[in-house]
């Protein structure tokens, strides 16, 4: 019961975590709607779940559509074609599975069911199901350790590799049940009470293993969204005040920005414009800073307010070269330096009259 919590927890965190994905590519949406597919057959296969349901074909079901689902993955991985073909070879899956099951008047896959003489049309359904499912999954396991051997050293090497290692604990879990199965029905005494327990665990760890080397990869990336996120957190309040202050500043609408929440690459832009924003209000109070050193964040902290201050009070500009600490050259420097100044900016507590820190509002850009 635990390994099936922890593989329900995973594939559903899984499918929850890369929902913004699906506003990327094809390739992400199978990725999706693999991880989406998997979650519904290991969900329909839960003990509570499918003694609820009663009838188990739903989850062998779901677990053909999850291979088809896998499949057009590495179809669209590889850049191979086949859809119809792969299409047609489901859906007859499918059929034959449903016209089995009725004309053996329901699958049963308990092991006491399962416990010889089986009938042919018993055998068959376990076969044609098993055959399947093996079949997709040795050909996932021999592309996901082909492209392990050109991946990149590290977490993208392993990941590919586990999820070979997994898929081949499945299939070999697939193959020996169909071995099992055919034997039974061929008469040879076979104890299902026995070796349940262990073809189960054998197929919860090749899964978990499966969808954990898949997100492996993805590993780095999400820890450069999660620092790209807390960027932008930490320079919310620099942010705001220039926004306030200079609307003009604003490259796009808080709207705009919303639909652009999908992947690094776009998190990284939101960072990026965040900066040139922020940048482009402090060149704009330039003419309002008063003397002094601007040397460390808590002075250019102190400096921001204290010109959004004489602003404020109608204070004419005054264009005479003061200028804010010079960053660079590169854009990390840029977001490093700004975050120490937006902290301090929002630490510092001057009086009202000060240009106090705004409080967030708006979009959270």
């Amino acid at each position: 019961m635990i390994l099936d919590v922890a593989l329900l927890a995973l594939l559903w965190g899984a499918c929850v975590a890369r929902l913004p994905t699906l506003l990327r590519d094809k390739r992400q949406q199978a990725l999706w709607a693999t991880l989406f597919a998997g979650a519904l057959t290991e969900t329909s296969a839960f003990p509570p779940v499918a003694e609820a349901v009663g009838r188990p074909i739903l989850t062998h079901l779901l677990g053909a559509v999850a291979a088809f689902v896998l499949l057009r993955f590495l179809a669209l991985l590889t850049g191979a074609g086949g859809l119809r073909r792969q299409l047609a070879l489901t859906v007859t899956v499918l059929v034959t599975l449903l016209v089995l099951d009725a004309v053996t008047g329901g699958i049963d896959p308990g092991p006491a069911r399962l416990a010889g003489p089986l009938s042919p049309a018993t055998v068959a359904y376990w076969a044609v199901l098993e055959v399947y499912l093996g079949t997709v999954l040795i050909i996932a396991t021999l592309l996901f350790w082909s492209v392990a051997r050109d991946a990149p050293a590290g977490l993208p090497r392993l990941g590919l590799r586990t999820a070979a290692v997994g898929t081949a604990m499945i299939s070999v879990y697939a193959a020996a049940k169909t071995t099992l199965i055919v034997l039974s029905g061929a008469g040879v005494p076979i104890d299902f009470d026995a070796v349940a327990p262990w073809g189960h665990y054998l197929q919860g760890v090749g899964t978990l293993l499966a969808v954990s080397g898949g997100l492996v990869p993805a590993g780095r990336r999400a820890r450069a969204v999660l620092t790209a996120y807390v960027s932008l957190l930490v320079l919310r309040p620099l942010w705001t005040a220039m926004r306030d202050a200079f609307p003009e500043v604003i490259l796009f609408s808080p709207r705009r920005a919303v639909i652009e929440l999908a992947g690094v690459d776009e998190l990284h832009l939101r960072l990026y414009r965040r900066v040139i924003e922020i940048r482009d209000g402090m060149l704009a109070l330039r003419p309002y800073l008063a003397d002094g050193s601007h040397e460390t964040p808590q002075a250019e902290a102190m400096a921001i307010a204290v010109a959004l201050r004489r602003r404020a009070a109608g204070c004419p500009p005054d264009d005479d070269g003061r200028t804010f600490a010079p960053v660079g050259p590169q854009m990390a420097d840029e977001v490093a330096w700004l975050s120490r100044v937006s902290r301090a900016y929002r630490k510092a507590r001057v009086t009202a009259a000060a240009a106090p820190t705004p409080r967030p509002s708006g979009s959270a850009r």
